[in-house]
């Protein structure tokens, strides 16, 4: 007697069910690799967006404009966006000067009161961060320190930026407004598609 064959063929009605599970299979991995690119696009889109607007409204440099480097330390441009924010506005020769003129008539105030803020807020970290025993009582006064300091220090730079905004066109104040209006819904998409919570 001859031995069986090891493998049989497949009957019409198996092949019919590994065709259909086969169909099934490549029917799902298509509707993954649609959901994913689905999910995608609008992550996509929104860092393609950051990409764009970034560069004229990062704020990582602090000085205004070009040219003027050496004011960064005080934190002058920060109110408006910074030195890129002002390079998207396109000043003119004359208002970058004046802006330099501006920065440097606010940097004789703008370093001590920076230097300032900075002992306040060592000071009240080394108390919280040392070994002994704090009280609210040990760290009222160097809350009020810090307090006054930052404030000083804002109102200084408010002072400063004011004064740039009132050499800017209306139509570069409104190129700003559209700037970090674009911004802010940036972040917001950015938030709602990462899932987080927060302030600009």
């Amino acid at each position: 007697m001859e031995p069986l064959p090891v493998t049989m063929a497949r009957t019409p009605a198996t092949a019919a069910r590994a065709m259909t599970a086969g169909m099934v299979t490549t029917a799902a991995k298509a509707e993954a690799t649609t959901r994913r690119r689905t999910m995608t696009k609008p992550l996509t889109k929104s860092i393609f967006m950051a990409g764009l607007l970034a560069p004229a409204i990062a704020s990582g440099a602090l000085a205004f404009g070009h040219g003027m480097r050496g004011h960064g330390a005080c934190g002058h441009g920060a109110l408006l966006g910074g030195a890129r924010m002002l390079h998207a506005l396109d000043l003119s020769a004359d208002q970058k000067q004046k802006v330099q003129d501006i920065l440097t008539a606010h940097q004789t105030s703008l370093a001590p009161l920076a230097a300032k803020e900075r002992a306040a807020k060592q000071a009240l970290a080394d108390k919280l961060l040392g070994t002994g025993t704090v009280t609210p009582q040990d760290v009222d006064a160097l809350v009020q320190q810090e307090s006054q300091a930052r404030t000083a220090l804002m109102r200084e730079r408010l002072a400063a930026a004011l004064e740039v905004r009132t050499i800017l066109t209306s139509e570069q104040i409104q190129k700003a407004a559209t700037i970090r209006a674009g911004m802010k819904d940036l972040h917001a998409q950015m938030r709602q598609l990462l899932g987080k919570q927060g302030a600009d």
